[in-house]
């Protein structure tokens, strides 16, 4: 992404992990339920994307493009929009080409024009690749947000705790809105990311207070699940927990390396494991294995393959333009 990010590993393995966790969330979806308690445990999975998206724009943006926050609005706004069409194409595709995803029949694209209102404004309708659709909202709003405060720290932290407490506040009300909320961990991480990267750099000092609080928010959410202010807690909890762990690995450094590299070309990781798991389950269905050894081997496959694809992608981007050209032009 930028020079600064590049700088930053650990954000990037932090990324790389989200990714991986996200795979093993849709791996889980395609291969063994689509319900479970185990989903509980999971549900930071998701909103920690636009968390992060949120971080990375306050932390990096201002100076990477010198304080200028009208330009700054005016890029986020372009990757908004690049993000929304990449949404609708992969959805709009996926209905034509794909009868059947893991929860069964897809809705077709009659059903996924029909749902548009849920699925665009709400967020409460089923779509492929959701957690674009928020971040592709979210992204003129940081642009917006980071306008109006223009470095005022005071005054961003303000606003961005007034929208997540009325978000917070909406969803006790029995006011649901996916997109909503997502825009409202979005804010949150917007509101982390002001803050010096070298006191993040300082984590693993208070690791023993973050495994206790770890703990306490893993006991209230086995006892009440996960409502919206404790999946809050979680994002930043489980964030914090990977970025102090990317500061600390220096073992295993290859594995490391590929995690990294993972974090770097998220968005392409992200929808490259979809395709991936769909192919894996179609194989799958044609053996005839024990459950255990199914999932090793689908598991196992999955992961290999993303990280081989995303490897491929770096490879070919340093030796050929006009990969280089095409995946700037969809995903930087």
């Amino acid at each position: 992404m930028s020079e600064a990010l590049h700088r930053n590993s650990a954000l990037d393995f932090t990324k790389g992990v989200l990714v991986l966790l996200m795979l093993l969330y849709h791996w889980i979806n395609y291969f063994v339920s689509t319900e479970g308690t185990i989903y509980t445990y999971l549900r930071f999975v998701t909103p920690s994307f636009i968390f992060i998206t949120g971080f990375l724009i306050s932390s990096i943006y201002p100076t990477k493009h010198g304080f200028d926050y009208l330009h700054i609005f005016w890029r986020l706004l372009q990757r908004g929009i690049k993000l929304l069409a990449i949404f609708t194409a992969l959805n709009v595709l996926a209905n034509l080409f794909f009868a059947t995803n893991y929860r069964g029949q897809m809705p077709g694209i009659e059903g996924f024009f029909g749902q548009a209102a849920d699925i665009y404004i709400s967020g409460n309708a089923k779509s492929l690749f959701w957690v674009l659709l928020p971040i592709s909202y979210f992204l003129p709003i940081a642009g917006a947000l980071l306008l109006i405060g223009r470095g005022n720290r005071l005054l961003l932290h303000g606003v961005c705790c007034l929208a997540v407490l009325c978000i917070a506040a909406s969803n006790l009300w029995s006011v649901s809105s996916a997109n909503l909320e997502m825009l409202g961990v979005g804010v949150l991480g917007l509101m982390c990311g002001t803050y010096p990267i070298g006191r993040l750099n300082r984590l693993f000092e208070h690791a023993f207070v973050l495994g206790v609080l770890y703990v306490i928010y893993t006991v209230a959410i086995a006892i009440w699940g996960v409502p919206y202010v404790l999946q809050l807690v979680g994002v930043c909890l489980n964030v914090a927990l990977i970025y102090m762990t990317g500061i600390r690995c220096l073992i295993m450094r290859t594995a490391y390396n590929r995690v990294v590299m993972l974090g770097q070309y998220s968005l392409f990781g992200y929808i490259a494991q979809i395709g991936i798991l769909h192919f894996l389950r179609q194989l799958m269905d044609h053996l005839d294995l024990p459950s255990m050894i199914l999932w090793g081997i689908s598991f196992t496959g999955a992961c290999v393959l993303t990280i081989v694809t995303v490897m491929v992608l770096d490879e070919a981007r340093k030796k050929i333009a006009v990969i280089r050209n095409m995946y700037q032009a969809v995903f930087a």
